[in-house]
């Protein structure tokens, strides 16, 4: 696994090999340049859907290429102006909506992102990010913090071990406990902060779920979820794997939100750091393996989660959460 921690439970809820995906952002490399990188240095295969959104087969399955940006990825522009053409009766011809569109194209490319996705890797083959991004980066491709409004972010989507609730609440109550302490280590840009797209879990719910008497059943931990948690606009996305198992109850509760059900974690916290020296996309996910570890390890979770919960009801503390993490990790 090169640089990747491997997790403490390495097989999934099927008993197989458990796979993670990766969501790439970047810029400053042109589009023509990236696909000519995954074909030639890979032996990838690109179909392209349109001029701004690309599938890219491989033996993993495929990738997906694409400018971030869904009025150029679905097309909108162009069903948007015909419609515009029709009410005002005016015939706008087809070339002259493909000059609109690459207008729009050129000039988002400053502040849009393309985005790569990866289809779920095997864990014992998740290297291949880090050599697609090794070749991006000698070709020029920046992330986060190159210029002062990129806030590219990186995600990454954690096959699940077991989709029994008990599993569930561990891997949930070990995020709570590690969240501040992870965000802090990853220094998380502040362009990414003030965007409602990382936000940490409230206190109200933290304190709700670490309590030792919760206890749920898995229709009662997803209420519970979306009751504090009506949104995907959190650094753990527990929505995918709800949605997975009881795709009826969240979309009930959620039904405008674009939810993808997979049996996966979706962890949204880290920055895209790409073109950065040194940076190597192994960090973030060596994050990761801390809400792994913890999670299974049922006497240090039960530890800190009374520990976390005396620290939230004092009103003063000598020391922050973070720092006490940190002596825990160090111990």
């Amino acid at each position: 696994m090169s640089n990747f921690l491997e997790p403490k439970v390495t097989k999934n809820y099927k008993d197989e090999i458990r796979h993670i995906g990766f969501e790439l952002e970047f810029a400053n490399i042109e589009i023509e340049d990236v696909l000519s990188i995954l074909e030639k240095k890979f032996g990838f295969n690109i179909k392209k859907v349109n001029n701004y959104l690309f599938k890219i087969d491989s033996k993993y399955g495929d990738f997906i290429l694409e400018l971030d940006f869904e009025l150029l990825t679905q097309q909108k522009i162009p069903k948007n102006i015909k419609e515009l053409s029709k009410k005002i009766g005016i015939e706008i011809k087809e070339e002259d909506i493909e000059n609109i569109e690459k207008i729009i194209g050129e000039l988002s490319k400053d502040i849009v992102p393309y985005e790569i996705s990866t289809p779920p890797l095997p864990l014992n083959e998740v290297s291949i990010i880090h050599k697609i991004i090794k070749e991006l980066a000698k070709n020029h491709a920046k992330g986060t913090k190159y210029k002062i409004y990129y806030a590219f972010g990186l995600h990454i989507n954690i096959e699940v071990i077991s989709l029994d609730v008990k599993s569930l609440l561990s891997y949930t109550r070990a995020y709570l406990i590690l969240q501040n302490y992870i965000n802090k280590d990853a220094k998380i840009d502040l362009a990414r902060k003030i965007t409602p797209f990382i936000d940490n879990f409230k206190d109200e719910y933290i304190k709700y779920v670490l309590d030792k008497s919760y206890n749920p059943s898995i229709d009662e931990f997803i209420e519970d979820y979306l009751k504090f948690n009506p949104t995907r606009n959190r650094s753990l996305d527990l929505l995918p794997i709800l949605t997975f198992i009881n795709e009826d109850k969240v979309r009930a509760k959620l039904p405008e939100e674009k939810i993808k059900p997979r049996p996966a974690f979706h962890y949204r916290l880290s920055n895209s750091m790409i073109g950065k020296e040194g940076w190597e996309i192994s960090e973030e996910w060596n994050r990761w393996i801390l809400v792994e570890n913890l999670a299974n390890d049922k006497e240090s979770l039960n530890f800190l989660a009374k520990e976390y919960l005396t620290h939230l009801d004092n009103i003063i503390n000598l020391s922050t959460w973070e720092g006490k993490v940190e002596s825990w990790l160090n111990h």
